[in-house]
């Protein structure tokens, strides 16, 4: 059966075409209303505008996670923020403050939920309240607003973005190479450190691209990995490889599995340690032949993981933590996708590694835990009022955010800094530990 999630992005794709016509329109006269307002302004360079593509919105449906937070294809369709795209592009970056001023002066006409209509085009409207330059996810500051165009009947969302020549530049690198780049070589850590020292150092782009550029074709060996981290790193590349070409094959898109490789792989680690007759580099091997002779299997990325039993539980984290996931793990994509590459892997049947997960998600949650207790001088009824109330909460949350990122990054990052303040700290009190953790593990 197929999942619900492709029915709905089918649904708001079918909204898209039937809209078109509507959205050239729009995407006309948004064009014509700039052109017009700015065509005598000498800092303006270019004035461009695109329709989002199918194939583009169809990868934001699902990357964006729009069936879960928009469950209705309508409401989805209609939060598209960036269905029409608009970018001014000016010669510096002083220039993108002036246009910014230039443009708002004539949205006065006050609409609901922050949107200002204009004075020449009531059709045209901006979101005025969210603070401007906006921060991106790499860092970089960006004039970028909200749009909407309302024709009477139905609203039109779309993006204005203005950027400063050598920002446009270093965007299209941001986008084709860090933004779209699949390859799982290149870590984030090091996407970080050259994006902030570009910015601080506009003038040495060429150096630093450079550097960029050597990064991308061979891994720093400077870089200090140990033999086991090296080995993890090594096949979650060759996992990332193989599946995000089978997801291509199968969708024909690109999605990005580097988190989901990295848990896979290391949930596949500790699962292989049941098996005490193969060495570590033995069940290396094994790995690696399994995955790569994947390469001809069908996917079935579109249908429903299927339990013929619903997973087991031990204790009462476990039991949550599976009562959330098994509630999504069909709606969720990344999840979905998750559950699938292992189910393909291993030879378990769903209800078995889901099982195992559960575990591999408590080890992971209470391997710092443990270490605290054994540190700590703690009685037994406060080791275990310590750990329920620890794991409650991470339950608790997950509940209010399902996502895989959230429960295996942010949330666990949070989780295990607790924990070690609590390492350091000069008390054993079970009320000072409850402090720092409701201190520390907060959203």
């Amino acid at each position: 059966m197929k999942l619900e999630l492709f029915n709905y992005v089918d649904d708001v794709l079918a909204l898209y075409d039937y809209h078109y016509i509507e959205i050239v329109g729009v995407n006309n006269e948004i064009r014509k209303y700039f052109t017009e307002e700015l065509m005598h302004d000498d800092r303006l360079v270019n004035i461009s505008t695109r329709i989002k593509t199918q194939e583009s919105l169809r990868e934001k449906l699902i990357r964006r996670n729009f069936y879960l937070r928009f469950p209705d294809p309508v409401a989805g369709f209609k939060m598209i923020q960036d269905i029409v795209g608009v970018r001014l592009e000016c010669r510096f970056i002083k220039d993108e403050e002036d246009l910014y001023k230039k443009i708002i002066k004539d949205f006065t006409i006050k609409c609901e939920n922050g949107f200002y209509a204009s004075n020449k085009n009531k059709k045209i409207r901006l979101n005025l309240e969210d603070e401007q330059p906006q921060v991106m996810l790499n860092g970089f500051k960006m004039y970028k607003l909200d749009g909407s165009y309302y024709d009477g009947e139905i609203l039109y969302s779309f993006e204005l973005q203005i950027k400063s020549l050598v920002n446009v530049f270093w965007g299209e690198i941001d986008h084709k190479l860090l933004y779209k780049n699949y390859n799982y070589m290149i870590t984030a850590n090091f996407f970080r450190e050259i994006m902030n020292s570009i910015s601080d150092n506009l003038t040495m782009v060429d150096k630093q691209l450079m550097i960029l550029y050597n990064h991308v074709k061979k891994q720093d060996a400077s870089e200090t990995l140990t033999a086991e981290m090296q080995l993890k790193k090594l096949l979650s590349k060759i996992l990332h490889d193989v599946f995000t070409k089978k997801i291509l094959d199968e969708l024909g898109m690109f999605i990005n599995l580097k988190t989901i490789s990295e848990v896979v792989v290391d949930f596949l680690f500790l699962k292989s340690q049941k098996n005490k007759d193969l060495t570590y580099g033995e069940n290396f091997i094994s790995l690696i032949n399994k995955i790569n002779s994947l390469s001809s299997e069908d996917m079935d990325i579109e249908e429903y993981l299927v339990f013929k039993k619903k997973p087991k539980y031990y204790d009462s984290f476990s039991k949550e933590i599976t009562d959330t996931l098994y509630k999504i793990v069909n709606k969720d994509f990344e999840w979905n996708i998750l559950f699938k590459i292992i189910k393909l892997i291993t030879t378990d049947t769903n209800r078995e590694n889901f099982t195992d997960f559960i575990i591999f998600i408590r080890y992971d949650y209470t391997f710092y835990l443990y270490e605290l207790f054994e540190k700590k001088e703690f009685s037994v009824e406060t080791r275990d009022n310590l750990e329920n109330t620890f794991l409650e909460e991470v339950a608790d949350r997950f509940k209010e955010k399902p996502s895989l990122d959230f429960l295996l990054d942010e949330s666990l990052e949070k989780f295990d800094r607790a924990i070690l303040k609590m390492m350091d700290s000069d008390s054993n009190s079970e009320e000072e530990m409850l402090r720092i953790f409701r201190d520390i593990y907060s959203f």
